[in-house]
């Protein structure tokens, strides 16, 4: 076994909350109807700074899904992931950090908000629960990045 001292890395996540979730179903016959479901993801970062010898950063997830039977609701979900992560200034850049809290921080906290919809999808009755898809996290970045470059044009 290796120490995990020795591995540790100097990115590391320190907690997350849920801080905006709301879950809207109806009770709708799908027999015969396509069930489709539609996601959108975004984030922002709230938090970028240095505190006690730490590189500190707060970064939200957020996620909104529906699904139809043909043209009726069948649910409708928003939710707002928060994480909070630290960096060690004395192995990144404050560049660095950013970068990784965009990467790592997402990423992370997409898996949480997987798990989360599961739990709470099945508990209120959804069959199957809701499973978000895997995103790729790097294009998600670069269209929020075009996104906001076309905001400032």
């Amino acid at each position: 076994m290796i120490n995990g001292n020795a591995v540790k890395a100097n990115f590391q996540f320190i907690g997350n909350r849920v801080r905006d979730f709301v879950l809207h179903t109806k009770i709708v016959d799908i027999k015969g109807k396509k069930v489709t479901t539609t996601f959108e993801f975004d984030y922002n970062i709230i938090e970028l700074c240095e505190r006690e010898n730490n590189y500190v950063g707060v970064i939200e997830f957020l996620v909104k899904g529906k699904a139809k039977a043909g043209k009726a609701m069948l649910f409708s979900i928003s939710l707002t992931m928060e994480g909070a992560f630290v960096g060690n200034p004395e192995a990144l850049s404050n560049d660095k950090f950013k970068e990784m809290l965009e990467l790592n921080g997402i990423i992370t906290l997409s898996q949480i908000s997987r798990s989360f919809l599961i739990s709470v999808t099945s508990q209120s009755g959804i069959n199957p629960p809701v499973r978000l898809p895997m995103i790729n996290v790097i294009a998600l970045r670069e269209q929020k990045r075009n996104q906001q470059q076309k905001k400032n044009s």
